[in-house]
């Protein structure tokens, strides 16, 4: 069933023209909205609620969206009722199939941007190799960060000289987590790049990391598979601008605001990293080239006070097109029981060396 499904919603779908809005059970089977694309995006402010809702709509809330977006439901007949009893299809099921065609707007979520420094540059051969490095850091990094307890499961689509890395998981927590786990990354390409007799496979990287909003769309296949989640909004343009402006091995942390809760209360760049910075304590028996680290400090840099504390300095950089973004310069130190430190990222003194 869960091919036929596919296929009825690959149809619909029309090579990616078309994007299925909204679903819900019927007598004979299903009812669904769907819409061009072209027209979704036009006015996206009026139709944001159909971008943040999820795809089964019960009762009138088809009726309401289908109103909104001044369509009218399609009926697709089944041969089984949808339901949970004996011989019925489980709307889990249908929902998870019927996700792949949807376009959905994620309001928070915590991206990175990993650039490969002078990849252009470098021979076919070692561009590979560069690559194959970059990947298998990040699988080795998630595996580790999920080992630990971590909520995270990565996502990525590839840049050509870097990839975006995302987790597919939301949520604040799962903010949290990837911070943790983008952590536990730089530790492990920092020891691969220590320990490497292949030098030219282990790139200069510069990052980019901030939070923000973006649609999520995915890449399904005629046979039943699927191709991937690909992202774009304001934090992949945002990540963008910004890494353009980034010097090697810098990681930049944009200027954000993460709502933490039902409440009012937000999390800018600064207090959001304390929490990352408690969480990456709790962390145990982590361990890089068979060493445990003891401890890890992720933090923004900036000119040190009065008291000799560093005050994150928040920096402003013009992109090619006049537009302004703000972000934060990070530093990363990894202390193991043994050995010498990871230290990742450059100091706020080394940003004005010309």
């Amino acid at each position: 069933m869960q091919q036929r499904l596919h296929a009825i919603f690959f149809d619909l779908w029309r090579f990616g023209s078309n994007a299925l809005v909204g679903w819900r059970p019927s007598l004979r089977g299903i009812e669904v909205i769907t819409l061009p694309k072209v027209r979704l995006f036009a006015d996206h402010g009026r139709h944001l609620p159909v971008f943040s809702e999820g795809s089964l709509m019960e009762g009138v809330a088809l009726d309401d969206v289908a109103r909104l977006l001044d369509v009218q439901p399609v009926e697709l007949r089944l041969e089984q009722r949808i339901g949970t009893g004996a011989g019925e299809i489980p709307p889990a099921l249908v929902e998870r199939v019927f996700r792949l065609f949807t376009v959905r707007k994620v309001l928070h979520r915590a991206v990175l941007l990993i650039d490969i420094v002078g990849f252009s540059k470098a021979e076919p051969e070692v561009q590979a190799a560069q690559l194959t490095t970059l990947e298998f850091s990040l699988n080795l990094a998630e595996e580790m960060a999920r080992a630990q307890g971590l909520a995270v499961t990565f996502g990525r689509t590839t840049t050509g000289d870097g990839f975006y890395v995302w987790n597919e998981r939301s949520g604040l927590r799962a903010d949290i987590d990837f911070f943790c786990a983008v952590a536990i990354f730089q530790i492990v390409f920092a020891a691969l790049k220590r320990t490497s007799t292949h030098t030219e496979a282990v790139p200069v990287l510069r990052l980019c990391l901030s939070i923000g909003s973006h649609f999520v769309y995915h890449q399904p296949r005629k046979d039943g598979g699927d191709a991937g989640a690909f992202i774009v909004g304001d934090v992949t343009i945002q990540v963008a601008r910004l890494i353009s402006s980034a010097l090697p091995d810098q990681m930049l942390v944009g200027d954000f605001q993460r709502p933490l809760g039902l409440g009012q209360n937000r999390a800018n760049a600064e207090t959001f990293l304390l929490a990352v910075s408690e969480r990456l304590t709790a962390l145990k028996d982590l361990r890089v080239l068979g060493y445990r680290i003891d401890r890890i400090g992720f933090y923004l840099t900036g000119p040190r006070d009065t008291e000799g504390r560093h005050v994150p300095a928040l920096m402003t950089i013009t992109d090619k097109h006049g537009f302004e973004h703000r972000c934060y310069n990070a530093k990363l130190n990894a202390f193991a029981e043994q050995g010498e430190p990871y230290y990742c990222g450059l100091q706020h003194g080394d940003l004005q060396k010309d």
